[in-house]
């Protein structure tokens, strides 16, 4: 089974249950006026900005200007849109070295690199390849064979790239592409919470397909309340209860297809080319979005075991894990940062 208009059906209830928790701050002992939220599609998800304000009109502006910041990353990011910073890289397939790029590219690929560092290749923003060839969101899909992935992981090599931010310069060896799909959402989630900031929003929250990044507090509370989806039935798996900074979760049921049974999503292993066993979902809980999302991945595709550990031995922060293959859910495990601050439903 591919995917197709029914999966991305699923994917929206799915986004608006969780928004609906995660926003339920709103309507604690205050107006329904004081609300202003919006969904558009962005980045290949739904994207949702809220914040709370008795201003409409500021509200709205806001609310605009947010959307206006993400839809500025997705164009300096996306390799799916010929004239990208990313996508004018990536045509120069003989390689270049000292190239220079945006302050802003050069500090996504910076912090993307210190996570494939940090997690021995298991985030990788060289998969290129490899998800072209995972091609899911065909309605024909088929499994790839083992000759074209063995061909793929030859240009598959984080460090294959070097980034120097002091310079604004990049050097990326023959044959490598760049995918920032895997990080841009929590990037441009954290530039949309500094728009809302810098435009007088107290309280808000930028939501990027499950990539989460608050403004202020929420009133009437002391933390947010940030809904975890179980990764295989409708509704919440558990609650996570944050001061703010960001969050990101990466899940095997966000973009898949069935073949036999057997359940082909689009976290990769760059190690091996085929998806990561062994875990259903990682929500990542750290200061900014840019690396939970980052570190969300890593984790997925370490395992729970290795995953926990770079999360320990990572400042700041926290996850929690969801482990199981097929239909049956495992263990629910959580790293000591949000022990006492994740709630099982």
């Amino acid at each position: 089974m591919a995917i197709g208009r029914k999966r991305l059906a699923l994917e929206v209830a799915a986004f608006l249950v969780v928004v609906a928790l995660i926003v339920t701050f709103a309507a604690r002992r205050r107006s329904d006026s004081d609300r202003h939220v919006d969904h558009r599609f962005m980045m290949g998800t739904i994207v949702s900005v809220t914040v709370l304000t008795p201003d409409a009109l500021a509200g709205r502006a806001a609310i605009d200007a947010a959307f206006d910041e993400i839809a500025r990353i997705e164009a300096l990011t996306t390799r799916h849109a010929y004239d990208s910073e990313v996508s004018r890289l990536n045509a120069r397939m003989e390689g270049f070295v000292g190239e220079p790029v945006s302050g802003e590219v050069a500090q996504i690929v910076s912090r993307s690199l210190m996570v494939a560092r940090a997690s021995a290749g298991a985030f990788d923003i060289t998969v290129t390849p490899l998800v072209d060839l995972w091609a899911l969101n065909d309605e024909d899909f088929s499994i790839p064979g083992e000759s074209d992935i063995a061909a793929a992981l030859r240009f598959v090599d984080w460090s294959a790239v070097q980034v120097d931010t002091a310079s604004r310069t990049m050097t990326v060896q023959e044959g490598i592409a760049l995918d920032l799909d895997g990080v841009a959402k929590g990037y441009a989630v954290d530039r949309a919470v500094a728009v809302l900031e810098a435009m007088g929003i107290e309280t808000g929250v930028v939501d990027a397909g499950g990539d989460v990044g608050f403004v202020g507090t929420p009133p009437d509370a002391d933390v947010w309340r940030v809904g975890i989806k179980h990764p295989r039935q409708d509704g919440l798996l558990g609650v996570v209860l944050l001061d703010g900074g960001g969050i990101a979760t990466s899940g095997d049921y966000q973009r898949y297809s069935l073949v036999d049974s057997v359940r082909y999503h689009h976290i990769l292993d760059p190690a091996t080319g085929y998806p990561a066993r062994g875990v259903m979902s990682v929500t990542v809980a750290t200061e900014r979005a840019v690396d939970a999302d980052a570190l969300a991945t890593a984790v997925f595709v370490l395992g729970p075991d290795e995953g926990l550990a770079l999360i320990e031995r990572t400042p700041g922060a926290a996850a929690v894990v969801v482990t199981g293959n097929g239909d049956s859910v495992g263990r629910v495990l959580v790293s000591s940062g949000l022990r006492e601050r994740f709630v099982e439903q």
